[in-house]
């Protein structure tokens, strides 16, 4: 796991001594990413930065950017390949020669070997640059589901690359322009989707995609797909059975390190299931639990009873979620991001950096194997919605948000439209312009469910599965984790996020995933073998009150901020309607209302720590 940038030259120029410069800076910018190394190799037209955080062959001999000679090629990369150790002894088979034990290495030989077909070869969360010195052609890609990040600016005559916004803006010689739809997706979603980022000059490399660079030319192309037909109905003992055999062998190949590996253990099924797993295949795994002053979000009771249970060796460690002067450290590395356990896992991940660099956690297993239960939400009610549905659903117009919310909860939502009425609401669907001077609403989690609804003509109840995996999973809850744990220079890996066993759960048909209309069946009955008696209650997650400190000092926070105007110039905020908001949730606070409120109290410290780069105290009582 590192930290990657580059300065690619599409035309005849050549790089500058000042992009070479400007390489130095965007490596200091990511440091965090890769504290083991910092190295920079360029050539006239090509430059590859790399921050290394040592995993695999610590030795400095595996350092990047990596060149093999004999092969004309280089390489930069961001990640792990789970299955290197099978590619190397098929490649040494061919009568490839390898000079270190890397994954690194196997990846360049790999491409020598498959060319632009490698992508098919291969099993992790990566991101990675290929120079072939020969013909001058780049080679790029990122993995399947979007763990590793990798953001990107390309102009008439270079493209830019970095693993980190913050890096990027090191690399680009303008000034960024604020993207005023990133800036209302944020607002409506706490997360900026991936159609776009709050830059307008700045894209992300989109998961699942390759790219080759060629005498200046960009030629994109995606090259995984996940099932959308779930014609697989091989019944629910058979399925678990499957499920719960992958996910040893997963697990077992990502527990694979030359450094020490530790588990996330919350009260929740996923990390549950993969500690449990962890602790068969390495009875001294250590399993990492989180625990905070906030009864609501305690998870140490629930996750010691279980690690007590299966003699796992557990270490508790104690966080103060409320620090927004930790948000501010995490803002000042990356795009916003309002999702607020960023927080208590940045702290997590800090607490145990001195004497572990990898983890396993449960991440992707809502996603893969359950879909927050919408899909039963949706066989029972929304398969065949009112005759006067939509005329009804319109009526609630006239109500205020917080009636609104209570009225159209999400059974009655799929009661009324179906998937549209899930998908119609967002955190700001109703009173736009309470917070905006200008622009549209943004909605593009409904416009993605309609572009991927023809797909699921044949199993419509599977559809949110797909927009899971394409929205928040990449955009939020992956970002999160790269960025919260990076920052502490620790390596997350997802098990649920294998596209092996991703393909396994969306071919398979709801009956066989959840006979019961039970979310998350088989997770939960896997979590059963190994607990004894059935999971109870909800998962807490790293989530903290924010609800309640907004209420207090961080809503204080926010209206000294707001009242700057400073924030009104770049996201044309309606400085009184957010006010006014403030105080009517300071008077009858809700939920909705507070997501509001902490998405834009995120995008205030943001716009000064990052984007104006300013100083800025966040300590709050």
């Amino acid at each position: 796991m590192c930290g990657i940038t580059g300065i690619l030259k599409l035309g005849s120029e050549k790089l500058s001594s000042a992009e070479l410069e400007s390489m130095k800076l965007a490596l200091d910018a990511q440091a965090h990413r890769g504290p083991d190394a910092k190295c920079l190799w360029s050539d006239s037209h090509v430059a590859f930065g790399h921050n290394r955080l040592s995993i695999i062959d610590l030795s400095t001999s595996a350092n990047q950017p990596f060149y093999r000679e004999d092969l004309g090629l280089t390489i930069v990369f961001n990640g792990e390949i789970y299955n290197y150790q099978e590619l190397k002894e098929d490649l040494l088979s061919k009568n490839y020669h390898f000079l270190t034990s890397s994954d690194t290495e196997v990846l360049l030989v790999a491409y020598k070997e498959y060319g632009e077909k490698l992508t098919e070869h291969l099993r992790g969360m990566f991101v990675f640059f290929i120079f072939n010195h020969e013909n001058r052609k780049i080679f790029a890609a990122r993995d399947r589901l979007g763990e590793k990040p990798i953001f990107f600016i390309q102009t008439a005559d270079t493209f830019y690359f970095a693993s980190e916004l913050g890096a990027l803006k090191k690399l680009f010689p303008k000034q960024l322009t604020i993207n005023q739809n990133a800036v209302i997706d944020l607002m409506e979603n706490m997360y900026i989707n991936l159609q776009h980022t709050i830059y307008q000059e700045v894209e992300v490399f989109q998961p699942a995609h390759q790219l080759v660079i060629e005498n200046g030319k960009l030629n994109w192309d995606t090259y995984y797909h996940f099932p959308k037909v779930a014609d697989y109905k091989p019944g629910f003992e058979s399925l678990k059975s499957q499920v719960k055999e992958k996910l040893f062998q997963i697990i077992e190949s990502e527990l694979h390190a030359d450094v020490p590996v530790a588990t996330f253990l919350s009260s929740g099924i996923d990390s549950s299931v993969v500690t449990a797993i962890s602790k068969e295949i390495k009875p001294d795994i250590l399993a990492i639990t989180m625990s905070t002053v906030e009864a609501h979000s305690d998870e140490a009771s629930d996750a010691t009873e279980f690690a007590k249970k299966l003699g796992i060796h557990q270490e508790i460690i104690k966080v103060n979620p409320g620090s927004l002067e930790v948000l501010g450290k995490l803002l000042k590395t990356m795009q916003p991001l309002a999702d607020a356990s960023l927080i208590p896992t940045h702290l997590v991940t800090e607490s145990i950096a001195s004497h572990t660099k990898v983890m396993l956690s449960g991440d992707g297993g809502d996603e893969v194997f359950g879909s927050y239960n919408k899909p039963n939400l949706f066989t029972n009610y929304g398969k065949n919605p009112l005759p006067m549905g939509s005329l009804i659903f319109s009526g609630f117009s006239f109500l205020n948000s917080d009636k609104k919310d209570k009225y159209l909860n999400d059974k009655n939502r799929f009661k009324l439209k179906g998937w549209d009425g899930f998908y119609s609401k967002n955190n700001i669907s109703s009173g736009f312009e309470k917070i905006f001077r200008n622009g549209k609403p943004q909605n593009l989690i409904r416009k993605k469910a309609f572009e991927l609804l023809p797909f699921y003509a044949e199993n419509p109840e599977k559809l949110s599965f797909g927009v899971d995996a394409l929205t928040r999973l990449p955009s939020d809850f992956l970002l999160k984790v790269d960025s919260a744990a990076m920052r502490s220079s620790i390596e997350v890996r997802a098990p649920f996020l294998d596209h092996t066993l991703v393909d396994l759960s969306f071919q398979s048909d709801l009956n066989s995933l959840m006979p019961h209309q039970q979310d998350k069946e088989i997770t939960r009955d896997i979590y059963k073998d190994f607990a004894g008696k059935a999971h109870q209650g909800s998962k807490k997650g790293f989530s903290i009150p924010y609800q309640t400190y907004l209420i207090g000092s961080w809503g204080d926070l926010l209206e000294k901020l707001v009242q700057e105007e400073v924030s009104s110039e770049y996201f044309q905020f309606n400085i009184t309607g957010i006010l006014n908001l403030l105080q009517e949730f300071r008077s009858s606070p809700g939920q909705r209302v507070a997501r509001i409120l902490f998405s834009l109290l995120v995008l205030e410290i943001w716009l000064r720590v990052f984007h104006l780069e300013q100083e800025i105290d966040l300590k709050v009582d």
